[in-house]
This record gives C-alpha cells, structure tokens and sequence, in this order.
C-alpha cells in the first residue's frame, strides 16, 4: 500500500479562521487597498469640487475620511462574518484535528471527531496561498481550508513538495 510523502496533523482555532478572514478580505489580492484608496480618492474629488474650483485641503481631508471609512467598514464586515460563523458553528470544527497526507497525486484529509474524509487531488483545488502563519488550500474562490504552519514538522520539505504540485496555482503572500 502506498504510504503518504508527509502528514501533517493540524487544527483551526476561532481565531486561526479570524486571521484567514483578513488575509481573505484584505490581503489574497495584492490590489485590494490600492483599489479601495482609489474609490476614496475618486470619492473625494467629486466632493471636492466647489462651484468648478478643487480645494486641495478639502480634497486631502475627505479622502483620508473615506479611506479610513471604507476600510472600517470591511473590518466590520469580516467581524460580523467570523461572530456569525463561530455563533453558527454546531459541527465542533474549530479545534478539533485535521490528518492531511499528502500523496504525490493527492491529499486525503481526515477528521475523527466529526467522523469524515476526503481525497482531492492536487488539479482540484482552485488555489493555494502561502501566508506568514498558515498555507491557505482553496477549494474554489469562496472555499478554503487551512494548514498552521506552527503545526508542520519540516516547513522546508512542504514549502517545496506544494509548489512543485500546485505550480502555478501556489502564490506566497
């Protein structure tokens, strides 16, 4: 029988899936903050104008103003999201133990407690990314699972065997 290249015995604790909130809203896609300076700025000029003159002051003022409101208002959002998910969560999946073994055509992930496995193979999933504390597996844009770097063995020999099979698809953020 064919033995697994690494397993990996991992969790997500409520403020592991937190983390990953904000690593999805705010930094998966490097244009994000740009794009939301960018509203703020396009904002601030229509406010700006008084009677066809720019006022510079104005102009630097309400745009921090928007700025800083848009931003707030995605930090409650992903608050509100991760309070509904955890308020909701009646499966015990936050911190309760997730076995991946990684073979060289796919992953089979097992949870003893909730009593499930899966097997997917690498070309499956829609994206991996690679943040400081955690890499991020997507199963599709809306749909992820997380492996907490502070639980890998030898952080080196994932690292390689994931960008070897993901190729494209792995992104380090």
């Amino acid at each position: 029988m064919e033995q697994p290249k690494i397993i990996i015995n991992t969790t997500m604790s409520k403020e592991d899936y937190r983390k990953f909130l904000y690593i999805a809203t705010f930094r998966r896609n490097k244009f994000i903050i740009p794009l939301l300076g960018l509203i703020s700025l396009i904002g601030s000029l229509v406010i700006s104008f008084e009677s066809g003159n720019l006022n510079l002051i104005k102009l630097i003022i309400i745009w921090i103003a928007l700025f800083v409101f848009t931003i707030a208002v995605a930090v409650f959002k992903v608050e509100r999201r991760n309070a509904q998910r955890i308020k909701t969560d009646k499966t015990g999946a936050f911190d309760s133990i997730n076995t991946l073994k990684f073979y060289d055509d796919r992953i089979v992930i097992e949870n003893k407690e909730l009593k499930s496995t899966g097997e997917l193979k690498y070309s499956q999933f829609y994206a991996l990314v690679e943040s400081k504390d955690y890499f991020i597996f997507y199963l599709n844009v809306n749909q992820a699972s997380l492996v907490r770097k502070k639980d890998v063995v030898n952080l080196n020999e994932l690292q390689e065997f994931l960008t070897e099979k993901f190729g494209n698809k792995y992104k380090s953020i």
